[in-house]
């Protein structure tokens, strides 16, 4: 049975290498510094520093385990396997929202979550800008500021606010969504998922959607958001698997399993079981 780091010596190490190697970039860095990966997709020499020194340290904290970073995956796909494993992986974004930052936005964050037998134990979102650190163990409830979160019942449906992230899918879901938005309450995008889910943590927003979902992105969320009381699950009803990279349903991240029900509904006109 693999022996679990304590979850705030982890909290620690994230908290060192984003503010030792991409805080101290941030608003500083040299057009040569900044590189596409893919068209749109950016990276920046913070992101692979950051990277590097997690790597260092997370390896330190649980010997033996797997690093799964993001800029790592961009090299070599074929490290995405070892989340199938029954090995301990080490999920790494070290700049979630590299866009917002690379443009001197300071709306991003340095996210990871910790995988034992293909099941997500730990996660991690540290926003460096303001020192703020979510985090949790599962069964051990979410904490956010050193404070344990248990969300509250979720407003009513014309007082949820919430993001979408459908750009370039289903033309008719978008367009389905569009025409309830004055169903539900405003909308706002900060380009972050770190950020979004801590919002979700703190109640000033009730759900995201999102069709992207590289475990990256959404694993350390996944798992923060259900230790404090939310749900998620993608449209079609199955559940989020960090194994699963392209999937045909996007994911509505929400506060509550009963906003989860709403939101599919009246935003998205899909029938509930």
């Amino acid at each position: 049975m693999t022996m679990l780091p304590d979850i705030t010596a982890v909290a620690a190490a994230i908290k060192e290498a984003a503010r030792g190697e991409a805080l101290s970039r941030f608003q500083k860095l040299q057009d040569h510094e900044i590189k596409e990966k893919t068209p749109g997709d950016l990276v920046t020499v913070a992101d692979l520093e950051t990277e590097r020194a997690l790597n260092s340290a997370l390896s330190g904290l649980l010997p033996g385990s797997i690093m799964v970073g993001e800029e790592a995956v961009a090299e070599n796909p074929g490290l995405l396997h070892a989340l199938a494993g029954d090995d301990a992986c080490w999920i790494i974004d070290p700049i979630d929202g590299t866009i917002n930052y690379a443009h001197g936005v300071p709306l991003f964050a340095t996210m990871v979550a910790l995988v034992v037998g293909g099941e997500v134990v730990g996660g991690w979102i540290y926003d460096s800008v303001h020192d703020l650190m979510a985090m949790a163990e599962k069964g051990a409830g979410a904490y956010l500021d050193g404070q344990r979160v248990s969300l509250p019942p979720a407003p009513p449906l014309n007082r949820l606010s919430g993001c979408l992230h459908l750009a370039g899918y289903d033309r008719e879901l978008a367009a389905t969504a569009a025409r309830n938005f004055e169903a539900v309450g405003p909308l706002l995008v900060l380009h972050c998922a770190g950020l979004e889910y801590q919002l979700m943590l703190k109640g000033r927003l009730h759900y995201a959607v999102y069709l992207r979902t590289n475990p990256w992105d959404h694993a350390p969320g996944q798992l923060i958001l259900a230790e404090a009381g939310g749900h998620t699950a993608r449209l079609d009803g199955s559940p989020y698997g960090i194994d699963v990279i392209t999937h045909p349903s996007p994911l509505l991240a929400t506060v509550g399993e009963g906003a989860w029900a709403a939101l599919r509904s009246s935003l998205f006109g899909l029938k509930n079981d």
